[in-house]
C-alpha cells in the first residue's frame, strides 16, 4: 500500500431543479423550493435525484472490491486484470486499478456510513474520506452527511465487535 493520497475526483451531473421538480411530482400542485441541504437531511427520496460520475486511479484491488459490495444506486466500472483484455491476471490484492462510480446520493450516504467506520480497513476509509472531500468540492451540503455509522446514529456503535470508538449498543 501507498502513502500518496488516491488521486479521486467528482462530478456532479445534476442540480437542485431536478430534485425540486421531483418534489413537485409527489405533491398536489405549487413548487417546491426546498434546499438541498434539506433534502440530504431528512433522506427523502428525491435526494436520489442527484447524480455524480467519481473516479478512482490507482486504487488497491481490495479497496475496488469493497466498494463493489454497495451495489443499491450504484453502477461500478473497475478496470479489469484479465490478460485478453490487455491487464495482467497474476495480479495480487495490492494491485492498482481504476474504479469509476455513477451513484446517487443516498448512496454516497450509505457508502460513507460503512466505509468511513474504524471495522474498515484503514485504506478503505482514506479512500472514502478522499471520495467525500470530492464530493465536499461539488456539494459541500452532501459531504456534511457523509459520515461513520456511529456518528450517524448518535455517537453509538452496532457493529458485531465495535471497534471501541464509540459505545456499544446494547
Amino acid at each position: 500500500m501507498s502513502d500518496s493520497a488516491p488521486r479521486i475526483s467528482a462530478e456532479k451531473l445534476t442540480d437542485v431543479e431536478l430534485m425540486r421538480r421531483a418534489c413537485a411530482m409527489t405533491m398536489h400542485g405549487g413548487r417546491s423550493r426546498i434546499s438541498l441541504k434539506r433534502m440530504y437531511c431528512c433522506e427523502h427520496s428525491p435526494m436520489r435525484t442527484q447524480l455524480f460520475w467519481i473516479e478512482m486511479l490507482d486504487i488497491p484491488t481490495f479497496v475496488s472490491v469493497h466498494l463493489v459490495r454497495h451495489k443499491i444506486g450504484v453502477e461500478h466500472f473497475v478496470m479489469s486484470n484479465r490478460d485478453d483484455r490487455g491487464g495482467d491476471d497474476r495480479v495480487d490484492r495490492l494491485s492498482p486499478v481504476n474504479h469509476a462510480m455513477l451513484i446517487n446520493a443516498q448512496s454516497l450516504v450509505n457508502l460513507a456510513r460503512k466505509r468511513l467506520c474504524s471495522k474498515s480497513h484503514v485504506e478503505t476509509m482514506r479512500t472514502m474520506e478522499a471520495i467525500r472531500q470530492a464530493i465536499a468540492a461539488v456539494d459541500p451540503d452532501l459531504a456534511a452527511c457523509m459520515i461513520a455509522e456511529c456518528d450517524y446514529r448518535g455517537g453509538v456503535c452496532h457493529e458485531l465487535q465495535p471497534c471501541g470508538r464509540a459505545p456499544a449498543a446494547d
